[in-house]
């Protein structure tokens, strides 16, 4: 009969298991504090990106017709909201 008293390492055994339930808790917040992080660069690199080639765009006419080929080549990956919003603006005929 064994009883949970820490003289036949019971006790020192769900110590331990608990500690280890402990850090894969700590560990899957911290992956998710990260891959939020990550996002969140993400989107402001998109947004700095979008700006730039916008304001490049308006003192650019050539750059401007380029710019828009482009969109139109690749709208297909964009979401419908998306093609809708561009098209009002007349970036896609």
């Amino acid at each position: 009969m064994e009883t949970n008293n820490g003289t036949n390492g019971n006790g020192r055994i769900e110590f331990l298991k608990q500690k280890e339930r402990e850090i894969h808790a700590r560990l899957a917040a911290e992956q998710v504090k990260q891959q939020k992080a990550r996002a969140k660069l993400l989107k402001r690199e998109f947004a700095d990106l979008g700006e730039t080639l916008c304001t490049y765009a308006s003192q650019s006419p050539q750059f401007h017709a380029a710019l828009k080929q482009m969109v139109a080549a690749a709208i297909t990956v964009a979401s419908e909201p998306a093609r809708k919003r561009l098209s009002d603006r007349g970036w896609l005929q």
